[in-house]
Protein backbone atom coordinates (compact mmCIF):
# COMPACT_ATOMS: atom_id res chain seq x y z
CA UNK A 1 0.00 0.00 0.00
CA UNK A 2 1.47 3.55 -1.04
CA UNK A 3 -0.09 5.57 0.76
CA UNK A 4 1.28 8.77 3.03
CA UNK A 5 -0.66 9.77 5.70
CA UNK A 6 -0.50 13.19 6.77
CA UNK A 7 -1.64 15.37 9.77
CA UNK A 8 -4.26 18.15 9.12
CA UNK A 9 -5.77 20.96 11.26
CA UNK A 10 -8.92 19.88 12.19
CA UNK A 11 -11.75 21.44 14.38
CA UNK A 12 -14.33 19.93 17.12
CA UNK A 13 -16.89 20.74 19.77
CA UNK A 14 -16.57 19.53 23.32
CA UNK A 15 -19.55 17.19 24.13
CA UNK A 16 -18.95 15.76 27.36
CA UNK A 17 -16.23 16.07 30.36
CA UNK A 18 -16.72 13.25 32.67
CA UNK A 19 -14.01 10.93 34.56
CA UNK A 20 -11.19 13.07 33.29
CA UNK A 21 -11.80 12.22 29.94
CA UNK A 22 -13.01 15.18 27.00
CA UNK A 23 -15.18 14.11 24.07
CA UNK A 24 -14.74 16.07 21.42
CA UNK A 25 -17.18 15.51 17.94
CA UNK A 26 -15.13 16.41 14.91
CA UNK A 27 -16.47 19.33 13.07
CA UNK A 28 -18.39 17.78 10.06
CA UNK A 29 -19.62 14.82 11.51
CA UNK A 30 -16.66 12.83 11.28
CA UNK A 31 -16.27 11.24 14.05
CA UNK A 32 -15.54 11.32 17.63
CA UNK A 33 -12.48 11.68 19.54
CA UNK A 34 -12.03 10.58 23.44
CA UNK A 35 -9.04 11.90 25.13
CA UNK A 36 -7.92 12.67 28.81
CA UNK A 37 -8.16 16.08 30.06
CA UNK A 38 -4.72 16.76 30.25
CA UNK A 39 -4.33 16.80 26.87
CA UNK A 40 -7.02 19.65 26.29
CA UNK A 41 -4.81 22.67 26.77
CA UNK A 42 -6.77 26.12 28.66
CA UNK A 43 -5.44 29.81 27.83
CA UNK A 44 -7.65 30.86 30.96
CA UNK A 45 -7.67 28.32 34.47
CA UNK A 46 -11.13 27.50 33.70
CA UNK A 47 -13.16 24.21 33.25
CA UNK A 48 -13.61 22.84 30.02
CA UNK A 49 -17.59 22.67 29.32
CA UNK A 50 -19.74 21.20 26.56
CA UNK A 51 -19.99 23.52 23.68
CA UNK A 52 -16.48 25.01 23.42
CA UNK A 53 -14.67 24.76 20.42
CA UNK A 54 -10.98 22.56 20.20
CA UNK A 55 -8.65 22.71 17.18
CA UNK A 56 -5.94 19.82 16.80
CA UNK A 57 -3.78 18.09 14.53
CA UNK A 58 -5.18 14.27 13.20
CA UNK A 59 -4.80 12.46 10.21
CA UNK A 60 -6.47 9.47 8.15
CA UNK A 61 -5.49 5.85 9.67
CA UNK A 62 -3.51 3.07 8.03
CA UNK A 63 -3.49 -0.30 9.00
CA UNK A 64 -0.14 -1.68 9.79
CA UNK A 65 0.95 -5.28 10.28
CA UNK A 66 3.63 -4.23 12.43
CA UNK A 67 3.31 -1.56 15.04
CA UNK A 68 6.05 0.61 15.44
CA UNK A 69 7.49 1.92 18.93
CA UNK A 70 5.71 5.12 18.84
CA UNK A 71 6.18 7.63 21.01
CA UNK A 72 3.77 9.89 22.50
CA UNK A 73 6.10 12.29 24.07
CA UNK A 74 4.77 15.50 21.36
CA UNK A 75 1.08 15.26 23.12
CA UNK A 76 2.97 16.40 26.32
CA UNK A 77 4.26 19.37 24.99
CA UNK A 78 2.86 23.02 26.67
CA UNK A 79 4.51 24.87 23.94
CA UNK A 80 4.04 23.95 20.10
CA UNK A 81 1.27 21.91 19.28
CA UNK A 82 2.68 19.11 17.05
CA UNK A 83 1.37 16.08 15.91
CA UNK A 84 2.27 12.91 17.29
CA UNK A 85 2.64 9.50 15.37
CA UNK A 86 0.48 7.19 17.40
CA UNK A 87 -0.82 3.40 17.17
CA UNK A 88 -3.55 2.04 18.78
CA UNK A 89 -6.12 -1.25 17.87
CA UNK A 90 -9.28 -1.62 16.46
CA UNK A 91 -11.83 -2.59 19.26
CA UNK A 92 -14.92 -2.21 17.49
CA UNK A 93 -16.03 -2.62 13.99
CA UNK A 94 -19.14 -2.09 11.83
CA UNK A 95 -20.57 -1.47 8.42
CA UNK A 96 -19.85 2.17 8.45
CA UNK A 97 -17.31 3.15 11.43
CA UNK A 98 -14.49 2.01 13.26
CA UNK A 99 -13.42 2.52 16.86
CA UNK A 100 -9.74 2.48 17.95
CA UNK A 101 -8.47 2.32 21.26
CA UNK A 102 -4.99 4.78 21.61
CA UNK A 103 -1.83 3.21 22.47
CA UNK A 104 -0.49 4.00 26.22
CA UNK A 105 -4.59 4.49 27.70
CA UNK A 106 -4.48 7.85 25.89
CA UNK A 107 -8.15 7.77 24.84
CA UNK A 108 -10.33 6.47 21.38
CA UNK A 109 -10.97 7.17 17.90
CA UNK A 110 -14.51 6.50 16.36
CA UNK A 111 -14.30 7.53 12.77
CA UNK A 112 -15.90 6.41 9.21
CA UNK A 113 -14.64 3.40 7.61
CA UNK A 114 -13.30 5.18 4.79
CA UNK A 115 -11.06 7.02 7.32
CA UNK A 116 -8.92 3.92 7.21
CA UNK A 117 -6.29 2.82 4.75
CA UNK A 118 -5.95 -0.82 4.63
CA UNK A 119 -5.52 -3.92 1.71
CA UNK A 120 -6.98 -6.08 4.33
CA UNK A 121 -10.76 -6.83 5.30
CA UNK A 122 -11.50 -4.66 8.74
CA UNK A 123 -12.01 -6.35 12.04
CA UNK A 124 -11.18 -5.68 15.50
CA UNK A 125 -7.56 -6.27 16.62
CA UNK A 126 -5.58 -4.91 13.76
CA UNK A 127 -2.97 -2.07 14.27
CA UNK A 128 -3.53 1.40 12.95
CA UNK A 129 -1.37 4.53 12.72
CA UNK A 130 -2.04 8.06 12.78
CA UNK A 131 -0.70 11.69 13.97
CA UNK A 132 -2.91 13.44 16.52
CA UNK A 133 -1.51 16.58 18.81
CA UNK A 134 -2.73 17.87 21.93
CA UNK A 135 -6.31 19.77 21.97
CA UNK A 136 -6.36 23.42 22.50
CA UNK A 137 -9.63 25.35 23.39
CA UNK A 138 -10.42 28.19 20.69
CA UNK A 139 -11.79 31.25 21.82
Amino acid sequence: MDYIIQPVLMKGLINNVSHGMVMVHLQGRLGVITIPERLVRVKEKKMMKPGEQVKFYFSYMQVVENPYNYDSAAMDSDTIMYPAFLGGKLIEVNDTAIKAEIMGGLGFVSVPRRWVFTDVALKTGLWVEFYLSFMEIVK
